[in-house]
């Protein structure tokens, strides 16, 4: 009987396991390129407690501003500047949205929108309150 001979897949299979081996590379590359990105977008500066006092009433509130990883020196060189743009958006705050179901969401608008127009920039991308009351007077 003749023998039937066998077919030697040796290439083959080392071009499988090379082939893997690129994509686990490639993945891993990746994962960890987008674990650095997200890592490092946002930044966070603390300020407070910052009180304004109005006719109407009167204003205690610490906030957390948010930017962008990259624009943390600014916030950190215009510290004042932006601690005063609060003070004054919150003197001038509308008492009866302050006290309406979303008076949280309107402050928080109110001032971002205040520090980047008084200081002429974008670079604050929200306002957070951390500690917010509101006193009549």
């Amino acid at each position: 009987m003749p023998r039937v001979k066998q077919s030697d897949n040796f290439a083959a299979y080392i071009l499988v396991v090379i082939v893997c081996a690129i994509i686990c590379v490639v993945m891993m590359w990746m994962y960890f390129d987008y674990k650095q990105r997200t890592a490092s977008y946002l930044a966070y500066s603390a300020f407070g407690p910052i009180v304004a006092r109005g006719s109407e009433f009167s204003i205690r509130a610490s906030v957390a501003v948010q930017t962008r990883n990259e624009d943390t020196s600014w916030i950190e060189k215009n510290q004042k500047a932006v601690n005063v743009a609060l003070q004054a958006a919150l003197a001038s705050a509308d008492p009866v949205r302050v006290r309406a179901p979303e008076g949280v969401t309107y402050v928080q608008g109110m001032l971002r929108d205040a520090v980047n127009a008084s200081l002429g920039t974008q670079n604050v991308q929200e306002i957070l309150l951390t500690d917010f009351v509101v006193q009549g007077n």
